[in-house]
């Protein structure tokens, strides 16, 4: 752990918010008598109609903090495919929450950005500040993972419409 006064001190929070973020999602509870885990993500997939997408768009925190830390442009794509791929299956009632408490997608998220942080700090391939977020960089996330959270709900809709649910 760097000393105070290092500059790291924002890159560790952030890393730690991640941290948080993707434990609330993903590995918050314990299921009794196992050794397995589960978060507020395929909870909240269970909400007709809209959970998934609001779960798509809590995990949107991370690439937030992923974009602050300066993680690669292709690093951000691949952060966004696996929400995709979590709200996307995750919108089919019942298979979808289970996929969810398998895929663990903000679990994978954070560890993408913890390894870019990591390599930040002997590659330069990131800053090792934690600078504000600019409005190019919120347009960036947002144009990356809107679309994505507006089709998770369109096809939970769909699904919801046509008498697929689990409730």
């Amino acid at each position: 752990m760097p000393e105070s006064g290092t500059g790291m001190e924002p890159v560790r929070a952030k890393e730690k918010q991640s941290q948080v973020v993707a434990h609330l999602l993903d590995d918050a509870f314990l299921v009794p008598g196992t050794a397995m885990r589960f978060g507020l993500d395929p909870i909240i997939g269970m909400i007709p109609i809209f959970g998934d997408a609001l779960a798509t768009a809590l995990g949107t925190i991370i690439l937030f903090y992923a974009r602050q830390l300066g993680v690669p442009l292709s690093v951000l794509m691949r952060m966004a495919y696996n929400l995709a791929i979590n709200g996307l299956v995750g919108s089919i009632p019942g298979f979808g929450d289970l996929f969810s408490f398998w895929f663990k997608s903000h679990a994978k998220n954070t560890a993408l950005l913890l390894r870019e942080v990591a390599k930040g700090k002997y590659e330069s391939a990131c800053s090792i500040e934690a600078p504000p977020l600019t409005f190019s960089d919120l347009a960036l996330v947002a144009s990356a993972t809107a679309p994505l959270i507006l089709l998770v709900g369109y096809v939970s809709f769909l699904l919801w419409e046509r008498g697929i649910a689990l409730f």
